[in-house]
């Protein structure tokens, strides 16, 4: 179990390939789902999922799955999770009108003496994305900050606008 722990921690740090935005004095003071809102409006039945890369295709059966149940995410994208150890998250957000999958290449979790977290929030109506998890590791002291990383759907990227870190535990 150790060794998966140590394993999604380092990932995470690998795989944080959404793109870095400066946040405004705004952003960071209203980080709520009520301040980044979706465009609304999507009628029909979802589009079936498009698989291509080989991570859609290994997870097939939960994007599927998921992706059937229609839009759960800023107006018109499916937001399909899994677990990947403990504690640790992978997600594509689908797009419910054109099947369409989008990779963020975001894996969502941490471990640390302060705890262990893997979490996701969004909403239907708003274009923010709430991931709890680490930020980065830093080399000179192996330590991971973990947190809450505040991220903004664009439709076609996910742009990293703020991390919120853990309170500090005493040593």
């Amino acid at each position: 179990m150790g060794s998966a722990i140590i394993a999604c921690v380092l990932l995470l740090a690998a795989a944080t390939t959404a793109q870095s935005v400066k946040p405004t004095a705004r952003e960071t003071g209203a980080l709520t789902f009520q301040n980044y809102p979706a465009e609304l409006g999507f009628r029909g039945k979802a589009a079936k999922p498009i698989l291509v890369t080989p991570l859609e295709h290994k997870y097939r059966t939960e994007i599927r799955e998921q992706a059937r149940k229609g839009p759960d995410f800023a107006g018109h994208f499916t937001l399909a999770k899994w677990g990947c150890g403990s504690p640790c998250l992978q997600f594509v957000i689908i797009n419910a009108t054109s099947g369409a999958i989008y990779d963020p290449g975001i894996v969502v979790g941490c471990a640390n003496k302060n705890g262990l977290a893997a979490r996701i929030d969004f909403r239907f109506e708003s274009r923010l994305i709430a991931a709890t998890g680490s930020s980065e590791t830093t080399a000179s002291s192996n330590e991971v900050d973990c947190g809450t990383n505040y991220y903004q759907w664009d439709g076609k990227r996910l742009i990293f606008v703020h991390f919120n870190p853990w309170l500090k535990s005493s040593p």
